[in-house]
């Protein structure tokens, strides 16, 4: 009898107290917590500069006992860059007056400027409208002081050109988005190797071409700049 309390006894030594079990992954949210708000610090105290950015990345990673992942960094560099310069878009086009004729997106591999008719151009013409230009004078300033490649899309609407130079909407679209870029490189001198111009006529609308205000929306030029990869 006695030599069964024994084991008994010893069965219950052996047991394992699991009512402080929670503190672990309690800890494991807390040092996520904090890396979050320390990452949000980051980002609000960037100075303008990657190598800065980087180091308090990097210095958060050591202090946590982790190791440094340099993509990590460089796509969390790249991604604020880009919340930035979305912001930045936005302020230009609300101060000029035109969120009802531009817009700004992103996605994964682009940042999309669209700018919908008549905007930019007349129908069927391809001289810059003097009156748009203050827009694109202050959102080259962004694209001067950034290296990320750039494609300049041209589209209309369905109805056939007639008469002038251009034999098709195709031609059209084409001329001006070369017409956008080169108020880019001539005005602005940037980079003629960044850009790329594309020009697709009728044939990508984003709405049927079924009524004039559907059309409308079709007649725009995009400016796209292109993420980089990470």
């Amino acid at each position: 009898m006695q030599e069964n309390k024994t084991v008994d006894q010893e069965r219950e030594e052996k047991k394992i107290d699991t009512s402080d079990l929670w503190i672990v992954p309690y800890a494991d949210f807390m040092s996520v917590l904090m890396i979050f708000f320390l990452l949000m610090f980051a980002f609000a105290f960037n100075a303008k500069t990657d190598k800065r950015f980087e180091k308090i990345v990097t210095s958060i990673q050591e202090e946590m006992g982790g190791k440094i992942k340099k993509e990590l960094i460089e796509k969390m560099i790249e991604e604020e860059k880009t919340n930035q310069m979305i912001s930045k878009f936005d302020e230009i086009i609300q101060k000029q007056n035109l969120k009802n004729f531009v817009t700004v997106n992103s996605d994964a591999e682009q940042i999309k400027i669209i700018f919908k008719n008549p905007i930019l151009f007349d129908i069927g013409k391809t001289e810059l409208k003097p009156e748009t230009k203050p827009v694109l004078y202050e959102i080259g300033i962004i694209l001067k002081n950034m290296d990320n490649q750039i494609i300049v899309e041209g589209h209309t609407d369905n109805i056939p050109v007639v008469g002038g130079k251009f034999k098709s909407n195709w031609e059209l679209s084409i001329a001006r988005a070369l017409e956008v870029i080169k108020y880019f490189t001539d005005t602005q001198q940037i980079s003629p190797e960044r850009f790329a111009a594309a020009g697709y006529g009728e044939f990508r609308p984003v709405f049927p071409n079924d009524t004039e205000e559907n059309r409308s929306q079709n007649r725009r030029i995009e400016i796209n700049i292109l993420k980089k990869k990470t």
